[in-house]
């Protein structure tokens, strides 16, 4: 696979309260919820999560002038949740918290093969596939480790995947743009970064990053046998999803150039991945196009068009423009004033878009619900059946800091986003 190919196909693809909830508000929720016949999270067959990058609420939704029409757009005509907040800076923990339930100490978007240490996992060690990894390892572990606690950037937890796999549910990464190894066709979903910066035939560098994939963080996942057999191409993606085989979780991430983030180093003023701050800019339109043309083909497809029940959700993993502050919810919450917006890893992540679209349920709902990634993994659980919620997804209680400092809003399900119009059509 080149990147001058990838682009070709995303091109082609392109044309066809910032302030704190309380306890209380979350028991009027549930109260409302109640009232609403709205008991739980029913169960889902097949759930696409978009993964986006760095971006504060009202710099997509609604912007003026608009940033991303086609989301505006999708906001308004589905369900948004419009209190919806990451969990932590940069980017790695909160992909990690996402699938984890814990961001596991990591506050930098170092390498899964980095150690506490802060040296590298020796080869014979870092297993990949039942066998030690034989890919690049060329990205040092420097991190934030100068000045904050270091920690080991893979585990042995429980996670999502490990969930899934346990119930026998289907899933898979979609990982745009990630590295085909040219000889056998396997993907190479390891690899921390490409295309690497001595790659003189890349048009664009820096487009996967090893950081946007969680997969790879958990021993368990990355050490198993069907481990590239779990990380697919964006090719796969569609392919799947026309012949209708695509896994019931099917965990979709856009390429640095397609997911607002931008591509590192020069290659930021490639014409497709230029950005101009907050406003309006190229890289958006590219990202909004992008979420568009991945909804778009759902929708076309056999599978959104049955009787099981599908949902769509398009999330940002944080707010890292700074503009708005830095915010968050359920025990993540805003750090004290003066304080570092990097390296802290209880300052919550931001207050960032989240769409939820369902072929059989409800739609126009604007949720103001406080919510993060451990709510929306606690949703992920619930939908699919699996009754043992991991880490902060089981943090279903108000809790009051012995400090008085604030009250931790509990982590609830997405109930009212993902409820079905008609209780008939629930499997």
């Amino acid at each position: 696979m080149t990147i001058r190919s990838t682009f070709a196909r995303a091109g082609a693809l392109l044309l066809s309260a910032s302030t704190l909830g309380l306890g209380c508000a979350h028991a009027a929720h549930r109260t409302a919820h109640a009232a609403a016949g709205l008991e739980g999270v029913p169960h889902y067959d097949n759930i696409i999560v978009i993964e986006m990058e760095n971006r504060q609420y009202g710099e997509i939704i609604g912007a003026n002038p608009a940033t991303s029409p086609h989301m505006t757009a999708l906001a308004a005509k589905y369900n948004s949740a419009t209190n919806y907040y990451g969990i932590t800076h940069p980017s790695e923990p909160n992909y990690i918290a996402m699938m984890a339930g814990d961001q596991e100490g990591v506050l930098d978007d170092d390498a899964w093969y980095c150690q506490a240490d802060g040296g590298m996992w020796p080869r014979d060690q870092a297993i990949v596939a039942g066998k030690a990894n034989a890919g690049d390892m060329g990205r040092p572990c420097n991190g934030i480790k100068k000045t904050k606690a270091y920690v080991a950037h893979h585990f042995t937890v429980p996670n999502f995947f490990a969930q899934l796999n346990k119930a026998g549910i289907s899933w898979s990464m979609f990982n745009q743009s990630m590295p085909v190894d040219p000889t056998t066709g396997e993907s190479m979903p390891e690899t921390p970064v490409y295309p690497l910066p001595t790659d003189e035939s890349a048009d664009v560098r820096g487009l996967y990053a090893s950081k946007h994939n969680p997969s790879v963080n958990f021993d368990d996942i990355r050490a198993a046998p069907d481990f590239h057999a779990h990380n697919r191409t964006e090719q796969a993606f569609f392919d799947e999803l026309a012949d209708g085989t695509l896994p019931r979780f099917a965990y979709v991430v856009p390429d640095q150039c397609h997911d607002d983030h931008g591509p590192s180093g020069p290659m930021k003023a490639h014409p497709q991945c230029r950005s101009h701050g907050y406003g309006p800019s190229p890289l958006l339109t590219t990202g909004d196009d992008y979420v568009q043309t991945l909804v778009d083909h759902v929708q076309a497809s056999g599978l959104w068009k049955s009787r099981k029940n599908v949902a769509i959700v398009v999330t940002y993993d944080e707010d890292d423009s700074g503009g708005a502050g830095v915010q968050g919810c359920c025990g993540y919450h805003p750090v004290a004033p003066g304080a570092p917006h990097k390296g802290v890893a209880n300052q919550g992540g931001g207050r960032i878009p989240t769409l939820v679209m369902t072929n059989h349920g409800v739609t126009g709902v604007q949720d103001d619900t406080p919510y993060n990634h451990y709510s929306l993994l606690r949703t992920l659980e619930d939908a699919y059946g699996i009754k043992t919620h991991i880490g902060h997804a089981a943090d279903g209680k108000a809790v009051q800091p012995a400090d008085g400092s604030f009250v931790q809003t509990p982590v609830v399900p997405m109930v009212r986003m993902f409820a079905i119009k008609d209780a008939s059509v629930v499997n």
